[in-house]
């Protein structure tokens, strides 16, 4: 009898450990497996000679609570804490960073972070370019490019820059077939719009216009061939006065002419020409800083300072 009470002490235990035991494996089974966690980096505002504001969105913390968060910075993509950083409190949702102490005139890339005790999540990389001086200048490197149209007056000044080198030496207008689009325009400010409607037309391919509206440069993305008129700044503003690493060659724009011809520019002399779309020429990518707030036409282009800077379009021609 004392054998058999045991026997059944024994067994319960057993029974009783064995329902414990599949009990924690049925709740850890169900138990959410934390992350490390996932942001958003927004827009960089309020940007002077040494500093700026940075935006970060906290949209989940993983499962578990952010004990560190604020945004990193350096002159080189895709930083990390181990670079410059802020601390800006804890939890999700949405924080702002103050970055100081920084140099005149540089580009720098931001990525928000947050701490979680899975480890740093990063959100995307977004790059910005201090103000250079009191007041931007044609010639200036800034946005990810070199100023050669400029409009508005300190702190709201806009403009335009190109790339720091071509992308391309020996590019056609197009190479598939001879039509007349009829979507372009020559002036100042339509060279995005240009770009835009060319791509949604021609589609794929290896053009000019695709090639700069397939661009990212310096961590922007919305470049696009010049207008005519934009590219006679160029040649006038930067060419002229040593800016800009240009050639002795041709650059297309992306203004039409007509069903054969679209409009061109030599650099070596400055005249403008309207050439074959199946030659091949060199290209140099533009994009819009700030708000472009007219679009300008005719003969004389104002820029920073009229006395020395304009353009006179020369008599047209084909080839």
């Amino acid at each position: 009898m004392k054998k058999r009470n045991i026997f059944f002490t024994f067994q319960f235990i057993l029974i009783f450990t064995l329902l414990s035991f599949l009990s924690s494996c049925e709740i850890d089974q169900y138990k959410p497996i934390a992350q490390k966690p996932t942001l958003i980096s927004t827009a960089i505002t309020d940007i002077t000679q040494t500093s700026a504001i940075s935006r970060g969105n906290i949209v989940s913390d993983g499962g578990t609570s952010i004990t560190t968060r604020g945004v990193c910075w350096f002159t080189s993509d895709n930083p990390t804490i181990s670079n410059f950083s802020t601390s800006d409190g804890i939890g999700a949702g949405i924080f702002t960073s103050y970055i100081n102490d920084l140099l005149p005139g540089k580009l720098y890339h931001v990525r928000a972070y947050a701490i979680n005790s899975e480890g740093i999540g990063y959100g995307p990389d977004i790059a910005f370019t201090t103000i250079s001086s009191t007041s931007l200048s044609i010639g200036d490197t800034y946005q990810g490019g070199i100023i050669f149209y400029l409009g508005g007056t300190y702190p709201n000044q806009y403009g335009l820059v190109c790339a720091q080198n071509d992308q391309g030496t020996g590019i056609p207008w197009y190479s598939q077939s001879y039509i007349y689009y009829g979507i372009t325009s020559t002036a100042i400010g339509s060279g995005q719009t240009n770009t835009s409607s060319l791509v949604s037309i021609l589609g794929d391919g290896y053009y000019a216009a695709k090639l700069c509206d397939d661009l990212v440069l310096k961590g922007f993305d919305d470049w696009f061939l010049p207008s005519r008129d934009e590219l006679g700044l160029m040649y006038t503003n930067l060419k002229n006065n040593g800016f800009g690493n240009f050639t002795n060659s041709s650059y297309w724009s992306s203004s039409e002419f007509d069903d054969l011809h679209a409009y061109a520019q030599y650099f070596s002399t400055g005249r403008q020409s309207c050439n074959n779309k199946f030659h091949s020429y060199s290209i140099r990518a533009v994009r819009i800083f700030g708000v472009l707030q007219e679009t300008l036409t005719g003969e004389r282009l104002p820029t920073h300072d009229d006395t020395k800077f304009h353009f006179i379009q020369e008599n047209i021609y084909t080839n």
